[in-house]
C-alpha cells in the first residue's frame, strides 16, 4: 500500500491496507454451464466457441426410459439388439443430427452416452399410430439393461459469449475460458443471455417500471439499485434480455425461477433472460465507480452469465473508471451504500453492545464531521 496516494498526494497509511478490496474486472475468468440428465454437449475440450454458437442440446421435459439389452458388440463396441436392430447412438459431434452415423455408433455403452430409440427402431408396427421417436442420454446399467433419461423434443443452447471450452461431459456440464473481460456480481437469476448494454437515466438511483418499453427490446438493461418482480416480467414481455441491478431480493429469484419453468413448459418459447445482482439481496444502489464502468460501456455486446455471476464484455480494451486512491464504499450498517474518503484510522473503537473493533474515519459524501466505521464495514474498489 505504500505506492498508493491520496488526492493530496500523501502516500497511503499501511492501516487502508486492511480495508476489505473488491475488484471491479476480472481478466479472462472460467465460466460454466450446469448439465442435467438428458443433455448433451456439442462441443469438445479446446474448441473455441463464439457468442451465439450451439454449444448443448437440452431435453427440458426429461423422462425414465428403460432402453433394455445392449447386447451383440461387435469389435467396434457397436451395440445391437432387438433382432439385429441398432438402438444405441454414441456422442454426436456439434452439427451433427440425433441419428448419427455409423462412425459415431462404434463406442460401447456408457453413461453418459447419447441414445437414439423409438418405435421405429425396436421394431414395432406402427401402421395406425404415429411413431414415436425418441432421444436421450444412457444413465446406468443394472442386471444387463440400461435406462436413460430421454424426451422427444430438445433445445439447442447457444453460447452467450466468446471463449475456449476446457471442459464438456454430457449430463454434467461444460467449462470455458472466456476471452474477454467481466464484472463480477453477487447473485444471478434466470439464463445465461446476451445483448446489447443499455444504461439509462437513473432518478435517485432507481429506474422506473415505465423505463422498460419495447424500445430496449435486445438490450441488457442497468436497472438501478433494486429490481422488483413487476418490472423483471415486464422487461420479458418487452422482449429485454437481462437486467442488472445494485441488489436482488430472493422473492424475485423465486419469482423468475417460476417463471422459467413455466416457460420451458410452453411450446412457444422466449429468448433466454437472465438478471445479476452486483452486491447480493440487500438494497444499496451501484457503486459508482462501477456505474462509471458501466456507463463507459453502454452499447456495447455484454452478455449475463450465472456460474459464477458475471457481466462479460468479449473485449480487452476497456476504458477504466478513474477511482480515487483513497475512496471507499460503506457495504454493511446503518450507513451502507454510502461512499467518500478515508481520512485517518480510528483505532479501535468501542460500537453498540459493548463491541470493539478496529475502524476509520470516512468523509462520506458531502458530511462536514467525519464518521467512525468499522473496517469490516468497508470496501475499497482495485482494477
Amino acid at each position: 500500500m505504500t505506492g498508493r496516494l491520496r488526492a493530496d498526494g500523501r502516500v497511503m497509511p499501511p492501516e487502508f491496507g486492511r480495508v476489505p478490496a473488491r475488484r471491479i474486472l476480472i481478466v479472462s475468468p472460467t465460466i460454466h454451464f450446469r448439465l442435467g440428465p438428458g443433455d448433451r454437449v456439442l462441443v469438445s475440450p479446446g474448441q473455441k466457441v463464439n457468442a451465439g454458437a450451439p454449444i448443448v442440446e437440452r431435453t427440458p421435459d426429461p423422462e425414465y426410459y428403460d432402453v433394455g439389452r445392449l447386447k451383440g458388440m461387435d469389435r467396434y463396441g457397436n451395440g445391437n439388439g432387438s433382432g439385429g436392430r441398432a438402438v444405441g447412438g454414441a456422442d454426436a459431434p456439434a452439427g451433427v443430427s440425433s441419428g448419427g452415423t455409423q462412425q459415431e455408433r462404434r463406442r460401447p455403452p456408457e453413461p453418459g452416452k447419447w441414445w437414439v430409440g423409438g418405435d421405429d427402431r425396436r421394431g414395432k408396427d406402427s401402421r395406425h399410430e404415429t411413431q414415436r421417436r425418441i432421444a436421450g442420454t444412457l444413465l446406468y446399467e443394472l442386471d444387463g439393461r440400461w435406462s436413460a433419461a430421454v424426451g422427444e423434443r430438445h433445445e439447442k443452447v447457444e453460447s452467450p459469449t466468446t471463449g475456449v471450452v476446457t471442459a464438456a461431459v454430457n449430463c454434467i456440464g461444460i467449462s470455458m475460458k472466456v476471452t474477454g473481460v467481466a464484472i463480477p456480481a453477487a447473485v444471478a437469476g434466470g439464463q445465461p443471455t446476451r445483448g446489447y448494454l443499455d444504461v439509462p437515466r437513473l432518478v435517485d438511483g432507481e429506474l422506473r417500471d415505465t423505463a422498460l418499453d419495447v424500445s430496449r427490446s435486445g438490450a441488457i438493461v442497468v436497472a438501478g439499485g433494486r429490481v422488483s418482480a413487476e418490472a423483471l416480467s415486464r422487461a420479458r414481455a418487452m422482449s429485454i434480455r437481462g437486467m442488472v441491478a445494485g441488489s436482488l431480493g430472493e422473492g424475485e429469484l423465486r419469482d423468475l425461477a417460476a417463471s422459467e419453468v413455466r416457460q420451458s413448459a410452453g411450446l412457444h418459447l422466449m429468448p433466454p433472460f437472465g438478471v445479476l445482482g452486483l452486491d447480493g439481496h440487500q438494497r444499496r444502489p451501484i457503486a459508482s465507480p462501477i456505474l462509471a464502468l458501466l456507463a463507459a460501456l453502454a452499447g456495447r455486446e455484454a452478455a449475463v452469465v450465472i456460474d459464477p455471476p458475471l457481466l462479460v464484455v468479449d473485449v480487452m480494451d476497456v476504458p477504466l473508471p478513474d477511482v480515487a486512491p483513497d475512496w471507499v464504499r460503506v457495504r454493511s450498517g446503518p450507513h451502507a451504500g454510502r461512499e467518500g474518503r478515508w481520512l485517518s484510522s480510528a483505532g479501535l473503537h468501542r460500537f453498540r453492545a459493548g463491541i470493539h473493533l478496529e475502524a476509520a474515519n470516512v468523509r462520506l459524501g458531502d458530511d462536514l464531521q467525519p464518521t467512525i466505521i468499522a473496517l469490516a464495514d468497508l470496501e475499497r474498489f482495485i482494477l
